[in-house]
């Protein structure tokens, strides 16, 4: 017999294994004797088929999901971070048959109250946002895909949980895009008072990258000869783009000096600080990944340019590259592993549903269709004849 009593409690636990699968929990019986016949009559229960219940807990269906489905998926790490907030928010020791709808609700109320990007440094009298709606969903999907698989492989029962209810209401899409006369107000600024930002904000614009990868373009992924960049993105991927000659003309342009493509000259001198070393006043350094917030909105503002975000140059280029191709171009460039996020960036509005139709419209007017329809009517029609 394999019953044993752990420190913390009164009650006798068994652990043992049938054809590969594990069986383990408390007998809730305070005697040994008591303990052992409670395991034994459990194991006969399981070797004629009455027992189909098996005591596995969450970490080891999770490590189960991950060696099966998970670590295959596109965004693997992705995948493997999601996973461990919820193993972390439920407990590694719970059994798969009791997480049910409290467990879940839990589970969503303590990530929905997470601080976002916990690492990131702050300022002083800022507010670190809570974790999105978005990634809470996206994780509570998650888990309802790995109780599925793992309900089904331990044939656990039916899944009861109503996973739908658990699902947080999503703010509606941001729709930004900058109009003609914005941009042409926004570079007029830059390229008098910020010109090596001015280069930044271009690239960025042109190529729909996340300001972040921009600004981490390194000289050594830039092929100039194939006409190519690549940027390290979200779940630490390397994402490949074509360059237009307007951004292989940018590039060329920018001072060799480190690594990194994108650099600006020091204004005024800096001491040395945790994250990085001494500035010295007209030397060139890489951008940092913020602080250059101050002149990015403060030409924002001289160009009378309102409600504007960096990240809306993304959603710029995407449903500018939506409207001169398709939404599958966009979605190669963007670097989206799914159609659905794509169609979040590119934006649609009614001028650009008016022109569509206007096209149908026309096509259908044209000479060719015309011509082609007055010969049908001008045809003579088919009489059958009766003998």
């Amino acid at each position: 017999m394999t019953v044993y009593k752990p420190k913390a409690s009164p009650y006798y636990h068994f652990d043992y294994q049938y054809r590969g699968v594990r069986y383990h929990g408390s007998t809730n019986c305070k005697s040994k004797r008591d303990a052992e016949r409670f395991e034994r009559d459990h194991r006969t229960e399981v070797a004629t088929g009455k027992k189909g219940k098996p005591s596995v807990t969450l970490d080891e269906g999770i490590g189960i999901y991950w060696d099966a489905k998970g670590k295959f998926d596109r965004n693997a790490k992705v995948t493997e971070y999601q996973l461990g907030n919820v193993l972390r928010l439920i407990g590694p020791k719970t059994l798969l048959q009791d997480i049910g709808d409290i467990e879940v609700a839990r589970m969503v109320a303590l990530r929905r109250i997470e601080p976002s990007f916990p690492n990131r440094r702050i300022k002083r009298g800022e507010v670190r946002p809570a974790v999105s709606a978005a990634t809470v969903n996206r994780e509570t999907e998650l888990l309802r895909r790995a109780h599925r698989f793992l309900a089904k492989k331990y044939k656990i029962a039916d899944d009861p949980i109503e996973w739908g209810s658990h699902l947080l209401k999503e703010p509606k899409e941001r729709v930004r895009e900058a109009s003609p006369e914005e941009e042409a107000a926004l570079f007029a600024v830059l390229t008098e008072r910020y010109p090596d930002m001015a280069d930044l904000v271009e690239f960025a614009l042109l190529s729909g990258a996340r300001r972040t990868a921009v600004v981490k373009l390194l000289w050594s992924k830039v092929d100039q000869r194939r006409g190519t960049a690549s940027v390290h993105t979200k779940g630490d991927v390397w994402h490949e783009f074509p360059l237009t000659d307007r951004m292989k003309e940018i590039i060329a342009n920018r001072p060799r000096v480190g690594p990194f493509v994108f650099t600006y000259v020091c204004e005024r001198p800096a001491p040395a600080r945790a994250d990085r070393p001494r500035r010295i006043k007209g030397e060139r350094y890489p951008f940092s990944k913020e602080g250059w917030n101050r002149k990015w909105y403060r030409a924002l503002d001289e160009a009378g340019i309102t409600d504007f975000r960096f990240h809306d140059l993304r959603h710029t280029a995407a449903s500018r590259i939506t409207r001169a191709s398709n939404l599958k171009v966009t979605q190669k460039l963007l670097g989206h592993t799914r159609i659905e996020t794509t169609a979040r960036y590119a934006h649609v509005g009614d001028d650009d549903i008016r022109r569509a139709m206007d096209a149908v419209q026309q096509s259908r007017n044209s000479p060719e269709l015309v011509g082609e329809k007055s010969t049908e009517t001008r045809r003579k029609p088919y009489i059958r004849r009766i003998k």
